[in-house]
């Protein structure tokens, strides 16, 4: 999978180790026999994923069920900072009505 993710990106094995802030003969012995540290393989993860890849377990949203890995769509930044500008937006609340003397008054 780590081969498969570096071809997506088109990333060398010295790539990924930068990316990853680890050496790059862990890169390298992860892939040959994958013996390293649980640190060093969340940190290649993490790496990964924050290039912009997706991993599918075995069973995920895959379209046979296998694990696999896929990229995840990059939004434009425009539409990206509009979606910001609209979560930041404050609900519009409804007017209440006042029992007491029949005024509508502003929930806040």
């Amino acid at each position: 999978m780590s081969r498969a993710a570096r071809a997506l990106l088109k990333w060398k094995p010295q790539q990924l180790a930068t990316a990853a802030g680890l050496d790059v003969s862990v890169v390298e012995s992860f892939e040959d026999d994958g013996i390293v540290a649980p640190a060093s393989v969340e940190a290649m993860l993490e790496a990964l994923r924050g290039a912009g890849l997706e991993f599918i377990a075995a069973g995920g949203q895959s379209l046979d069920g296998g694990p696999g890995l896929r990229t995840i769509p990059k939004r434009e930044p425009e539409v990206a900072a509009a979606e910001e500008v609209v979560e930041l937006e404050e609900p519009l609340l409804p007017p209440a009505v006042n029992d007491s003397n029949d005024t509508i008054d502003q929930v806040t």
